[in-house]
């Protein structure tokens, strides 16, 4: 249980620093949003620029952001009756939906790393006047997913410590 432990906190750590990094890209939009309205609105000549990378950012911050949802326990999910259960029924209600999750995520990884390699492979490019490349952020992607894949790993690995153990320990809140 220990080496699982320390599996758990590894990849937690790794979600946490990604997480952490991702906020920052909010930044990125917010500039290029007050960039844009400054331009066209108050000096009447709009960019080309930045809606393409204000798309690009948020496509990036939604695939880094994912594994730090999970990390924390924030992606959406129906409570009527999960709310209600102890931490050991729901661990394992978890551990059986998570074969379903994870074959998922195993599925995305390989589909977004070939798309990654196609437009790597072609130069593909927004089809826009600006016109900026779309491999650098369709490499993103299936790293989001991987991280992702990491972080459902590392849940499953706390219900089956719950499941053992008969309680929850570890599980991250946002404040």
């Amino acid at each position: 249980m220990k080496v699982l432990g320390k599996i758990r906190n590894g990849i937690d750590t790794l979600n946490e620093y990604i997480g952490k990094f991702a906020k920052y890209i909010l930044l990125v939009i917010l500039f290029c949003l007050m960039f844009e309205v400054i331009a066209r609105y108050v000096f009447n000549s709009p960019t080309i620029w930045a809606q393409d990378i204000c798309k690009q950012a948020l496509v990036a911050l939604g695939a880094l952001g994912g594994g730090y949802a999970l990390l924390y326990n924030q992606h959406v999910r129906v409570d009527v009756f999960y709310g209600s259960w102890s931490d050991k029924t729901r661990a394992i209600v978890d551990i059986c939906t998570c074969s379903l999750y994870m074959l998922f995520l195993v599925l995305m990884v390989y589909q977004t790393t070939i798309s990654c390699i196609d437009s790597w492979t072609f130069g593909e490019r927004m089809p826009t006047v600006f016109a900026p490349p779309l491999y650098y952020i369709k490499t993103v992607i299936p790293i989001g997913a991987l991280l992702l894949l990491l972080q459902a790993i590392s849940k499953l690995i706390h219900d089956i410590q719950t499941v053992v153990t008969g309680k929850s320990e570890g599980l991250k809140h946002l404040d």
